[in-house]
């Protein structure tokens, strides 16, 4: 699974080279998320921070607040960014929390 982070002006910022266990990143307020791929059963959480979270074909976007979460249900990318700024848990589908 690819997973980068990017500026909101496209510019990679970063990227994480395995999802193989949980992940906590934290984004600035100029700064995506993105997951490619097959993350079906992926967990994002918000630990501190709003946060948005869409997938490719579905209809429906998600606002986290400190606390929530959503799992990922479709292929395709994901994006995820902080308002204005995030602490962002990510647990791989298959670990248990």
């Amino acid at each position: 699974m690819e997973s980068s982070i990017f500026t909101t002006c496209g510019d990679l910022a970063g990227s994480l080279v395995s999802l193989s266990s949980e992940v906590e990143i934290q984004l600035t307020s100029k700064e995506l998320f993105k997951l490619s791929g097959d993350a079906r059963g992926t967990q994002i959480s918000s630990v501190g921070g709003n946060l948005w979270v869409t997938q490719q074909g579905d209809p429906v976007d998600y606002l986290l607040r400190p606390g929530e979460k959503v799992k990922i249900s479709r292929r395709g990318m994901v994006l995820v960014q902080g308002f204005p700024t995030a602490h962002v848990r990510i647990l791989p589908a298959g670990i248990s929390r």
